[in-house]
């Protein structure tokens, strides 16, 4: 069997695949420092939750608060999240070590006991684990604990008895989505994003021909290439300041890998608890997913796809034939650019919409720091000994932001929090990170520190993997402005909307 990972569920046992990787400090020492961290005490939790609870974007159904729109599109908000759950699983709630979920009061953990106890339940050189799982068995005859997954002629299994606007994800009884990674199918957006890399692959392994297991080999290496070239001459340049990207990408890591005297190979705490969270701030507080249908807050696309209504005992999403719901079939023309009625994700700043602060945890619902993703964010990183955004800043050599720039701009209520709690000094890295953007950035993407420990963490785990397409440029797929997946048939993938449109979804 396999362990499931699950945001609301936490870790059960269920035929889903989970691994095993380190975590560890990208500046170790600075972990190891008091000086560097915020300071151990039950006022620091209690300002943290303080914190937290002003940081709600004022935005919702009929007040939009358009100014607080960025200019990048809003699949991009839900394209991140399905990165985050490619490289990274288990800093949300592990039993074992956090105190994050169970009611109690979180102290900083020792470093040293978060780095032997902490495991990363994925891979993370970004090669779609949570699409393929590790693979049908190619031997004739076996078997493997993904075989699931897929069909007899090694196409991925989804739902298509339906009209294409409605096809969906594999599902079970119950309709829990086959997939590797349950977090994939906990929120509409996200659920349907795996959807299209399923179709996605199935497009890409029917352009191979010959032998279906050499086309599964085949199919499977150029999609992986065409998600990595897209995350980053298409994401990372939106998101993170592209010079940044440029810089790291022409003259590589400099905290990560052996350059860095790092002899292993490990996920950054600081990037996994705080950096790669930005995201959260870019969550629309409302979406509409397609012509017909009405706008609906984000809450309402929050939970598992089959998740029942408490009133009816009904699906939520589905209707009585199992097919989606037309009004939760998403239209990607309003999510992806360039199109007239594109919907754009919320600025990179200090602001959360207000509905992630009751989360929908089942049983768990009462959680007074789980449920509430601003505090969740901030304490989690507290408890497992994460460096302040200026203790990061001074190891990056990046000038940090001043007590005035943390504050000055911030409504009262936020900047009377930071200054009573000294967070304008020594600032959460989470906060920090969300705070430099709109400083720098004026939220349109992320600052000089967010964007260097971005950079740093994706960049190193792809140009680190031979088989990544970094480390395989002589292979005519490879082509210096994308990915041919179906040479002669016009199948290069450039950016995202290229995958859509090759999936066919779009």
């Amino acid at each position: 069997m396999f362990e499931k990972v699950s945001h609301i569920l936490g870790l059960v046992t269920e035929d889903e695949i989970l691994f095993s990787t380190p975590f560890d400090y990208m500046f170790p020492a600075a972990a190891r420092s008091r000086a560097c961290l915020l300071p151990q005490s039950e006022a620091t939790v209690a300002g943290l939750r303080a914190l937290a609870d002003q940081m709600a974007d004022p935005g919702g159904i009929g007040d939009p608060h358009a100014d607080l729109d960025s200019a990048i599109p809003a699949i991009y908000t839900y394209f991140g999240q399905f990165i985050d759950h490619d490289i990274t699983a288990r800093t949300d709630r592990d039993g074992s070590l956090s105190q994050i979920g169970r009611n109690e009061l979180p102290f900083p953990i020792e470093p040293d006991e978060v780095v032997a106890k902490l495991a990363n339940g994925r891979r993370p050189q970004l090669d779609l684990d949570s699409v393929f799982g590790e693979g049908p068995a190619l031997a004739p005859g076996a078997t493997s604990q993904s075989s699931v997954l897929y069909d007899s002629g090694f196409s991925l299994k989804r739902f298509v008895d339906a009209p294409a606007s409605r096809r969906d994800l594999a599902r079970a009884a119950g309709r829990t989505a086959i997939i590797p990674d349950a977090r994939n199918d906990e929120n509409l957006v996200v659920s349907q994003i795996q959807f299209a890399f399923v179709e996605f692959y199935n497009k890409v392994l029917a352009a191979q021909g010959g032998d279906p297991r050499g086309a599964h080999v085949r199919a499977r290496q150029l999609v992986r290439w065409a998600y990595q070239f897209v995350v980053v001459e298409d994401y990372l340049k939106r998101v993170c300041d592209p010079y940044v990207v440029a810089d790291t990408l022409a003259n590589g890591p400099r905290y990560l890998g052996p350059t860095a005297g790092r002899a292993s190979a490990f996920m950054p705490l600081e990037f996994s608890t705080s950096a790669f969270r930005f995201g959260h701030s870019m969550i629309r507080p409302f979406y509409k997913l397609n012509a017909t249908a009405a706008e609906i807050e984000v809450m309402k696309l929050l939970g598992p796809a089959g998740q029942l209504d408490p009133t009816t005992n009904d699906p939520v999403y589905f209707a009585a034939d199992g097919h989606l719901k037309a009004e939760f079939v998403i239209d990607w023309k309003r999510f992806v650019d360039p199109g007239p009625n594109v919907q754009h994700a919320r600025k990179i700043d200090t602001r959360i919409a207000r509905g992630l602060f009751s989360l929908p945890l089942g049983d768990r619902s009462n959680d007074l720091v789980l449920r509430h993703l601003a505090r969740s964010n901030l304490i989690r990183a507290f408890n497992l000994s994460v460096p302040t955004g200026q203790a990061v800043a001074d190891a990056f050599a990046v000038t940090p932001l001043t007590p005035g720039e943390i504050t000055t701009g911030e409504e009262t209520a936020i900047a009377d929090v930071l200054t009573a709690n000294y967070f304008d000094h020594r600032t959460p890295l989470w906060y920090y990170l969300l705070r430099e953007a709109a400083v720098q950035q004026n939220g349109e993407h992320l600052g000089e520190l967010g964007s260097r420990i971005v950079c740093e963490t994706i960049l190193f785990f792809i140009k680190s993997d031979p088989n990544s397409y970094l480390n395989n440029r002589s292979d005519p797929a490879v082509k210096a402005n994308g990915i041919d997946v179906d040479p002669g048939a016009g199948g290069t993938i450039k950016n995202l909307r290229n995958i859509l449109s090759f999936a066919g979804v779009v």
